[in-house]
């Protein structure tokens, strides 16, 4: 599924006099000379491109609407998207903006024929969200993924065509693909689908390297057949990401009221808390919370996250992405079949989240995890 432009729809649903002008989004990292980020294509069919200077996009096109950029907006609208398809499949996963990779294969008993069920999400989210969305549908996942990006409302490759159908493809749609590979194909004289996919895999390992080889080629042949995760955290369990834009030096980032505000999402104990990060040259960092932070207070556990934030982000690098994972329930584990007298615990929770919220700055947890228990 993808949702083209999804920036754009977002803004023309807030303003309904955006709708069909060229619009552009003012690049949040160049305040000195202002120039365009991400264009629609009504701006593309106008010659305008992202990092054009806007005082000449402008001249090109005098009917252009610059918008002040609001990413976290789309990060949000991003996790709705996740949440919409929630209610259709439980597998699928979140790619670029406003596009996504599901799995409908065995959701026939409860929607009826794929291709219905694909045309009744698509009605489905321009009835709830008011966005236009295209769809492909195929059992190889790199096919269904250039099938939505066809101007069609739902393309459809059958069982068995999926090589037919990204033969004539071009190299520069197949996604993930590094530039550098790209660049050594067109040398080779390998342009499209259909030329890299009779190469054999030995010499396929000579051009780019033993592990890339063989998912490269099943997916050029459409024989790529992914086992998607989750889209839905497992129960007891929580995740919250926020996206910097632009990004912003470690202490200004205002993480203590943002974890205060995840923290307090759920009224359940915290059973476990970890914290990732990462700069702007993609270098991943982590914390996790000790047993001991965990029985603190909101209020308390909030400001230990900050300071452990600030003490391990020692390179004085922009941080571009923050994420706190959460595990739920009493300091234990849920089991499936639960035993009877653990049901007694868990009617504690409620009374437990009244009493956090209204002393927010003293630990509350059940007399069995005490001094002594």
């Amino acid at each position: 599924m993808w949702v083209p432009e999804l920036p754009f729809q977002l803004a023309c649903g807030r303003d309904g006099a955006l709708r069909d002008r060229p619009l552009a989004f003012l690049n949040p990292e160049s305040p000195r000379s202002p120039s365009l980020w991400f264009v629609n294509r009504l701006g593309r069919a106008e010659g305008l491109v992202p990092g054009l200077p806007m005082d000449q996009a402008l001249r090109m096109a005098p009917g252009l609407r610059v918008l002040d950029p609001a990413p976290q907006i789309w990060w949000e609208a991003q996790g709705s998207l996740g949440d919409f398809l929630q209610h259709w499949t439980p597998q699928g996963q979140l790619l670029r903006l406003g596009e996504a990779l599901v799995e409908l294969q065995g959701t026939q008993r409860i929607f009826g024929p794929l291709v219905d069920t694909a045309e009744r999400m698509r009605r489905e989210l321009a009835v709830r969200h008011g966005w236009a969305s295209h769809g492909g549908l195929s059992q190889s996942a790199t096919a269904a993924q250039i099938a939505a990006h066809v101007e069609h409302c739902l393309e459809t490759v059958e069982e068995g065509a999926e090589a037919t159908f990204l033969a004539p493809q071009p190299l520069r749609r197949l996604p993930d693909l590094a530039p550098r590979l790209r660049e050594r194909f067109h040398r080779l004289g390998l342009r499209a689908f259909g030329d890299l996919q009779p190469v054999p895999l030995p010499m396929l390992v000579e051009l780019t390297n033993p592990k890339l080889a063989p998912d490269l080629r099943a997916r050029v042949r459409g024989e790529d057949r992914p086992k998607l995760p989750l889209l839905a955290e497992r129960p007891g369990h929580a995740r919250h990401g926020w996206r910097l834009q632009p990004p912003r030096l470690p202490e200004e980032v205002a993480l203590a009221a943002r974890c205060l505000d995840w923290l307090w999402s759920d009224p359940r104990h915290p059973r476990r808390l970890a914290l990732h990060w990462w700069d702007v040259d993609g270098e991943p960092h982590g914390w996790r919370a000790t047993p001991e932070d965990l029985t603190a207070p909101p209020l308390v556990l909030a400001r230990r996250i900050q300071q452990a934030f600030l003490a391990g982000a020692t390179r004085r690098l922009l941080v571009r992405e923050v994420e706190l994972r959460l595990a739920w329930g009493l300091g234990r584990e849920r089991a499936l079949f639960e035993d009877p007298r653990n049901q007694k615990l868990e009617r504690l929770e409620p009374t437990l989240a009244r009493l956090r919220r209204r002393f927010p700055d003293r630990s509350v947890l059940p007399g069995w995890m005490g001094q002594g228990a």
